[in-house]
């Protein structure tokens, strides 16, 4: 069920407008920006409304400099919203310290049940690596980082002047994906459906069957700008990532198939199904290409 927010409370983290400039914060229209993570780290989606800001994703590793981007363009606003692409550590370990400032986190029921049981020990395996600063993290609880407002499909969040649409798409990547579409604006917070030029995480707890539909219904609504979860993007840059995508699984699909077909075991065709890719052989993060070819497999299997 759809719902419009308008939140109205009083207590809520006005951030001041910073002496700097707008660097880090890539401008996609006006009031809707993204930050680009270091490397194949997550991206940030920045929303600024009449009444607040918007905030999807966030990496803790990279939060003083994410905060001072949101800051150079927020005008003042307050950080009135926080959502999750899904679960995982660099997209939800910063939520706590967004709710702490006064910020709402939203998500859907299938986040919060994921991210309960995962939080805190996702949040004690970032301080044994001693990656964050350690007062981000020692004495928080879960409690602060799980959405106060959930929703089963879609929920609608009213900025002023700007509207953002939290829509799960269930099992594709993870069991808890979801979206942040723009549908005046047509822009596209994908999370960690869309890894562009990187082999994508693909495991047990996905359904690539799923994902490729996703990708090309969301291709479909002919987005003028997609920012992914993981990768470079670019103002304009279209529904082309998200086609790139699905046809890299297709050539997947096809060549495990393949391997499959000729008599290849499984561990044959984890091994040697990168030989295959064509051009997607050359993309970084190989190792993430075994994992996949074993779910694929798994599909297959299941047909």
């Amino acid at each position: 069920m759809t719902r419009v927010l308008q939140w109205l409370a009083l207590s809520v983290c006005f951030i001041p407008v910073a002496s700097f400039g707008q660097e880090g914060a890539i401008k996609l229209a006006e009031g809707v920006y993204a930050i680009k993570g270091p490397g194949d780290g997550i991206n940030t989606g920045v929303v600024v409304g009449d009444r607040g800001v918007f905030v999807f994703a966030c990496d803790l590793r990279d939060y003083d400099r994410r905060l001072q981007a949101i800051r150079s363009v927020a005008g003042g606003k307050p950080i009135r919203f926080v959502a999750n692409g899904h679960h995982a550590g660099d997209d939800t370990l910063c939520n706590h310290l967004f709710a702490e400032q006064g910020a709402v986190i939203v998500g859907s029921k299938d986040l919060a049940r994921e991210l309960l049981p995962y939080w805190p020990k996702r949040a004690a395996q970032a301080l044994k690596q001693g990656n964050v600063k350690r007062e981000y993290l020692e004495g928080k609880k879960v409690e602060m980082a799980l959405p106060v407002i959930t929703f089963d499909d879609k929920i609608t969040l009213d900025l002023g002047g700007r509207v953002i649409e939290l829509i799960s798409l269930g099992k594709t990547h993870t069991p808890d994906t979801t979206i942040a579409w723009l549908p005046k604006e047509k822009i596209l917070f994908a999370g960690d459906l869309l890894f562009v030029e990187h082999h994508p995480t693909t495991d047990d707890r996905s359904d690539v069957g799923g994902w490729q539909r996703v990708l090309k219904t969301l291709a479909g609504w002919s987005p003028a700008s997609v920012v992914p979860g993981h990768g470079a993007f670019a103002p304009g840059n279209g529904a082309k990532p998200l086609l790139d995508q699905d046809r890299y699984f297709e050539t997947l699909r096809a060549q495990v198939s393949a391997m499959r077909d000729a008599g290849k075991s499984l561990e044959e065709i984890k091994k040697g199904v990168r030989a295959e890719l064509g051009d997607f052989a050359k993309w970084p993060s190989e190792q993430r290409i075994p994992a996949a070819a074993e779910q694929v497999y798994r599909e297959l299997g299941a047909k």
